[in-house]
């Protein structure tokens, strides 16, 4: 059995159309080096067992190249240090005083969510922007900015 160059490519647009389906910015990187395979056998002859070589150690270099370097890096990983956030600016979406815990949002997650309950020495008022002083526990401590 033979694969001709064209195999390779409608295959290779078939998975990234797969992941318009399956939206797993996973996928996509298998049809890219299905595509890649398809444009190296339409410019010089490869062997059946080299394409599919050719195609898993593309597939595969692509998959480790976007989950080590390019992977959504806006997204904080458990385990850091509560001064890694220290200074963090976000929008107050609930009224937060001396006496009421309120609330804020930030535009990327901060410790894995984007919204958090705060509390702070002063009262800030909703759409107002403040910054994170502290850490305590499941609550952020804030000041205005």
């Amino acid at each position: 059995m033979e694969i001709a160059w064209w195999h390779w490519i409608a295959g290779g647009l078939l998975l990234i159309l797969l992941e318009l389906a399956i939206p797993s910015f996973f996928i996509i990187w298998f049809g890219l080096g299905a595509l890649l395979v398809g444009i190296l056998v339409l410019l010089m002859p490869i062997s059946l067992a080299t394409q599919f070589t050719l195609w898993a150690i593309a597939s595969g270099a692509m998959v480790f190249l976007w989950m080590r370097y390019f992977k959504n890096p806006d997204r904080t990983k458990s385990g850091l240090s509560k001064e890694a956030f220290l200074g963090e600016t976000g929008m107050i979406i609930r009224e937060v005083t001396e006496l009421n815990k309120g609330q804020i949002r930030f535009q990327k997650p901060i410790l894995g969510s984007d919204t958090w309950p705060v509390i702070a020495d002063e009262t800030i008022p909703a759409g107002e922007r403040a910054r994170i002083v502290d850490v305590m526990g499941q609550t952020l401590k804030v000041s205005k900015k």
